[in-house]
């Protein structure tokens, strides 16, 4: 193949190298030969050969993740085949051009070390690149050429009229007159003998003609929702193949593929491929999880949180409702697992839909996403993972920060909910950090809420404010103690009678003891924050 070409190269400069080696007559003859200076290079170069080889045996780096930013930096270039092969280019250039240099710098007697020596090797480095990655470039387009070759005459056929006879004749051998089937055959072919090139084109084709097809095609909805699904049962189909041949690479453009799909249809309206997609994407995690292939699960969420980030932007309650229950599907299962990487990236996921749904005020989407994030945080601190909460308290108070501020009383108020039980969940386990994360949140967002006249919001965000400080007082937790009076003198800057009746209320379950001391501490660092606050 072409794209071995640059392991090709170096492994010939490794054969030249050794040739000088195993030339002793050199020696004899005045010709300038350092032995040390040459085995060296050689042994590098084999090493570099190693490194071309392992450049396009890029599979199990799409797998699993690496610690480390360096094992980070590998696995991110391993996941890009176009970075790993022109790489390999370069490589393979590189040390084809110092095999030379090394034959010169014998016929010429050695050249002196120092600044010519430093000159000739910046020039190596500087002409291999160009000549790798040009090699590389000419590679690619000669390969684009033959796909594209290879595809025209099948292209042609993919029309609208074509496909639509084909969805709607309703035989059992439908595949007969389906325009996509000879494209889909080279697909599988491709998958099935190993040669990632023409099932990734093939891929990317069927995709671009599946948009083109739902956005310029002019077609009734009914007629839309079949071409999508038609044409994502077949990408589907390809990833799942794909995934029992490990061909990595087309299941990761698989996943993007029905990914962008999904996104196109849902700016078409069209609810049921978009819910279609999300199911399917769930499968492919299911699968990925008990493979325990990583990396490209992150893919897959990714996948589910454009997705459901474009349903919460246009306002399709439906696919955002689903994709919040499928990241909590998931978010169960990464507790369980305690991957923390994977949490991230899934409650991330929830965030973002939850962004959007705000956008287009979707106030049940909010609050089904609050409470998914609600679930996650508290699961995960149940679990002693109480570090991966704290980005959903950040999470959440962000979110019921914009919800206030778009006055979504109802979804602002199932945000405050959650903070009040992840807040408690946090008391139970006597975690300052959190405890004080928890009672910020709830105090900026009431305050926001003031601001905008959410009433029921406010006095949602002092009861919580209310439970959670419970535990410090309690447990005689100073720090939490303070963090908590300040957050209800912030709040009495603009609810200062609502502020006071809480107290009052909170003053009723510490009368006697040790308790009534801690919170008479607690009433004193709220006068003196209130103190603070008015002298500035």
């Amino acid at each position: 193949m072409l794209k071995s070409i640059g392991s090709d190269i170096c492994l010939c400069a490794v054969f030249i190298q050794i040739t000088l080696l195993a030339m002793p007559v050199w020696l004899s003859s005045g010709i300038y030969f350092n032995i040390p200076w040459h085995v060296t290079v050689t042994v590098l170069t084999f090493l570099v050969w190693l490194m071309t080889v392992w450049l396009l045996k890029h599979r199990s780096g799409l797998r699993t993740r690496s610690s480390g930013f360096f094992h980070k930096a590998l696995d991110y270039m391993r996941r890009q085949s176009n970075i790993q092969e022109s790489l390999s280019y370069i490589l393979g250039t590189f040390a084809f051009t110092i095999s030379l240099m090394m034959i010169l710098n014998m016929v010429w007697n050695g050249l002196e070390y120092g600044t010519d020596q430093t000159i000739l090797l910046m020039l190596a480095i500087i002409s291999s690149t160009a000549i790798g990655y040009g090699g590389y470039s000419l590679y690619r387009y000669l390969q684009n050429e033959q796909y594209s070759q290879s595809f025209e005459k099948f292209v042609k056929e993919i029309t609208r009229d074509n496909v639509l006879i084909s969805i709607q004749s309703g035989t059992t051998r439908m595949h007969d007159r389906d325009p996509i089937q000879p494209v889909v055959d080279i697909i599988r072919g491709s998958i099935m003998e190993g040669i990632p090139g023409p099932s990734i084109y093939g891929l990317d084709l069927l995709e671009k003609k599946c948009i083109e097809l739902l956005t310029d095609s002019g077609l009734q909805r009914s007629n839309l929702n079949k071409i999508a699904l038609h044409y994502i049962t077949h990408i589907d189909d390809f990833g799942k193949l794909a995934l029992r041949m490990d061909e990595d690479e087309a299941v990761n453009n698989s996943i993007h593929s029905i990914a962008k799909i999904g996104i196109c249809a849902i700016s078409k309206d069209l609810e049921k491929p978009a819910e279609d997609i999300l199911q399917r994407l769930l499968e492919y995690y299911e699968t990925l999880q008990s493979k325990e292939f990583e990396v490209m699960k992150l893919s897959v969420t990714k996948g589910i949180s454009q997705v459901g980030s474009a349903a919460g932007a246009h306002g399709m309650e439906s696919a955002s409702l689903k994709s919040g229950n499928i990241l909590d599907r998931m978010g169960a299962l990464e507790v369980r697992n305690r991957d923390s990487i994977a949490l991230y990236e899934i409650f991330t996921a929830l965030y973002h839909i939850g962004n959007e749904s705000i956008v287009s005020k979707q106030e049940s989407s909010i609050k089904h996403i609050a409470i998914k994030l609600r679930n996650i945080g508290i699961s995960s601190i149940q679990t002693g993972q109480t570090q991966e909460a704290f980005r959903i308290v950040t999470y959440l108070e962000e979110l019921g920060i914009t919800a206030a501020s778009n006055t979504m009383e109802v979804g602002t108020q199932q945000i405050i909910w959650s903070l009040k039980d992840i807040g408690v969940a946090y008391g139970y386990q006597q975690t300052e950090t959190g405890i004080n994360m928890s009672m910020n949140a709830l105090g900026n967002i009431g305050r926001r809420s003031s601001q905008y006249q959410l009433d029921a919001s406010v006095e949602q965000a002092l009861w919580s404010l209310k439970e959670v400080c419970r535990y410090p007082i309690t447990e005689g937790m100073e720090t939490s103690i303070k963090n908590s009076a300040i957050s209800f003198a912030t709040m009495a800057e603009l609810e200062n009678d609502k502020v006071e009746q809480t107290l009052q209320d909170i003053k009723q379950y510490f009368h006697s003891g040790d308790v009534a001391e801690r919170f008479n501490e607690f009433e004193h660092e709220y006068f003196s924050a209130r103190k603070t606050a008015g002298a500035r």
